[in-house]
């Protein structure tokens, strides 16, 4: 259901008014609106609302635990990276399941290259995350720096993330915060390595 923006902003301006409110008892689209206007705890709540439905969900094609939990926290870092402009009756759910089955999918068709040597379409071969783009720019020592220069809570996340290769559930439990905090503030930290790495590049 598309939203004008006088609309948008006048829903945002109410939201805010009962910011200190359950999140629990907002529509999903009612989140979305808070996440894409900053508030972390909307998106922890969206991932308290459906983690557990989409690690099912992606069990049931790649058949291994560990892998359907790497899909469900993808799933939630594509949501805060781009968040869709409209939902169906408020409903985020749909959006979710369709990127999860697609990364499901993706996932199945690598394990047929890997079996049978089959040529995978190059934009599935060249699938990168943000950081790995980001450290693809030839200059590993320079990234370090602009890491050393996040804010603390970004900075624990980056390193434990890819000097640890820990994954956000073990990240979470390090930190003592929600699984949907530290993909919060890997998405965060990403966001401002970007402007950082482009006034680097300036």
């Amino acid at each position: 259901m598309a939203i004008s923006n006088l609309e948008s902003i006048e829903r945002l301006e109410a939201l805010s008014v009962c910011s200190g409110h359950d999140r629990s008892e907002l529509t999903d689209w009612d989140l979305v609106q808070l996440m894409c206007d900053g508030d972390g705890d909307a998106f922890v709540e969206i991932v308290t609302r459906y983690e557990t439905k989409l690690i099912a969900y992606a069990h049931r094609y790649v058949g291994t635990l560990d892998i359907a939990k790497d899909i469900c926290q993808e799933v939630f870092l594509k949501l805060i990276a781009k968040p869709p402009r409209s939902l169906q009756n408020n409903n985020l759910g749909p959006w979710l399941f369709r990127v999860s089955h697609n990364l499901a999918i993706d996932i199945i068709r690598r394990r047929k290259f890997e079996i049978t040597g089959e040529v995978l379409p190059e934009a599935e071969t060249g699938h990168r995350t943000p950081l790995v783009s980001l450290a693809h720019k030839n200059d590993i020592e320079m990234l370090r720096g602009l890491i050393a220069d996040l804010p603390e809570d970004f900075r624990q996340v980056v390193e434990l993330r890819i000097y640890g290769e820990m994954a956000f559930k073990d990240i979470a439990e390090t930190l003592g915060i929600p699984q949907g905090t530290a993909l919060w503030r890997m998405h965060e930290a990403i966001k401002q390595l970007r402007s950082m790495w482009g006034k680097y590049e300036s």
